[in-house]
């Protein structure tokens, strides 16, 4: 069976949409929906992406929610420590993740919706060409709808 590229082979066929990923320890706040922010030290800052899908990694591995993006924008690692409240961060842990950067990458989210069965890697592969992105990988145009599919979207 051929599968299909989550990953866009051009400009053309990049989606709205985008992957995170997170560590194990973010589930939490993800489905409680106290994530409200997430900071990045690379984000797409060209192609704005309407919605970003949260994967999250071993052991849970699936893709758990995705979140409908407000604002994507660079900022001081001071203005997000400012609002940390919004990252489920202590200060230290930011600062720390900033390290010497002058600005960080900030995604604000409109809401956070999750998924009405976490879609595992086994799932995903059925269909498509998935592999959990290091940090956020863009969609192609066919995999979003299978993706919507598998996550009860």
């Amino acid at each position: 069976m051929n599968q299909i590229p989550v990953r866009p082979t051009d400009a053309d066929d990049r989606s709205n949409a985008i992957i995170l990923s997170f560590g194990a320890k973010w589930a939490g706040p993800i489905k409680t929906g106290s994530l409200k922010w997430v900071i990045r030290k690379r984000v797409p800052l060209a192609m704005g992406p309407e919605f970003v899908y949260f994967h999250v990694n071993a052991p849970i591995s699936a893709i758990i929610a995705r979140g409908r993006v407000r604002k994507i924008e660079q900022v001081s690692p001071a203005f997000v420590v400012e609002h940390s409240q919004n990252l489920q961060m202590s200060k230290n842990d930011i600062l720390s993740y900033a390290g010497d950067a002058s600005t960080i990458g900030l995604f604000r989210f409109d809401q956070i919706e999750l998924a009405s069965r976490a879609a595992t890697l086994a799932d995903l592969r059925q269909e498509l060409e998935y592999f959990p992105p290091q940090s956020f990988s863009f969609v192609s145009r066919q995999a979003l709808p299978i993706i919507d599919k598998v996550c009860g979207f």
